[in-house]
């Protein structure tokens, strides 16, 4: 379980109990103590990703310089996404899915990667070409035994089949350039939570380690934030409110523990 509070946690986020908001806690308190590390390396990159992460970063250092706090930016930012999404982002007590804030958040709007479909049983390959690509990706149905896995092969589900032999085709994706933030949303699988993954970009390497996790249970999302040293931190808005509590350190804790948290279990994975 964890421990006491400790005066130098990360900051986290106060439940509120009117309109649920336990899927903007739980990803924004990872989001802020990766961003507060460096705010204007991540003001950069948040503004480069969308116009909803530009504001996310904007309002970041609002609370960094201690204008508003954290709740204040969290409500504005699910203020304009459920404007422009209701059904997906409700107000009240219907709590929103931590995947679709994700998505929205994460959705690039640049052609930041190069797609080609090719096909695994024939010499069968199809042009390669510019393409879209979020940084936050499903791999749910992946047959791979850790994340680092995945990255080794990065491909995402095609329903083309090949011309020439009729076999399913393999759509090969990559970014352009690495990405410094990536989510992995991975529920109801024994994929292994690897602590740091390499992503291969012609042939350079960038490293991004493991910096969250957020979990679900019994219609509730709590997360662990990971600190750049390893020691792990639990944050839950009913809990613990607006500070987290010492959990362990990443180096000690095995994958199994890593996977459930509180009796709730891992959906997605925060890397930076």
């Amino acid at each position: 379980m964890p421990s006491n509070l400790n005066l130098n946690c990360p900051v986290g986020l106060e439940w509120d109990s009117q309109d649920y908001s336990c899927p903007y806690d739980s990803l924004f308190v990872i989001l802020y103590d990766i961003w507060k590390e460096n705010p204007d390396k991540w003001t950069n990159n948040f503004a480069n990703i969308n116009r909803n992460m530009q504001a996310l970063a904007y309002g970041f250092r609002e609370v960094h310089e201690e204008n508003v706090s954290l709740e204040n930016i969290r409500d504005a930012i699910r203020k304009d996404l459920h404007n422009l999404d209701s059904n997906k982002f409700p107000m009240g007590k219907n709590s929103a899915s931590v995947a679709d804030l994700g998505f929205t958040l994460l959705k690039s709007t640049n052609e930041n990667a190069i797609s080609q479909v090719y096909c695994t049983k024939c010499d069968y390959s199809g042009m390669e070409y510019s393409d879209q690509l979020g940084y936050i990706i499903n791999i749910e149905k992946s047959k791979v035994s850790s994340t680092q896995k995945w990255l080794d092969n990065l491909e995402i589900p095609c329903r083309q089949k090949c011309d020439e032999c009729s076999n399913k085709l393999t759509h090969q994706i990559d970014y352009k350039e690495a990405p410094d933030l990536l989510l992995l949303e991975y529920p109801h699988t024994n994929i292994k939570s690897s602590h740091k993954i390499k992503i291969k970009i012609q042939n350079e390497y960038k490293v991004l380690s493991l910096r969250g996790i957020i979990y679900h249970g019994n219609n509730h999302f709590c997360s662990r934030i990971i600190s750049p040293d390893g020691t792990i931190w639990y944050n839950d808005g009913i809990a613990t409110g607006n500070n987290s509590v010492e959990d362990g350190h990443l180096s000690t804790i095995s994958y199994k523990e890593l996977k459930i948290c509180n009796q709730k279990t891992l959906v997605l994975a925060v890397y930076a």
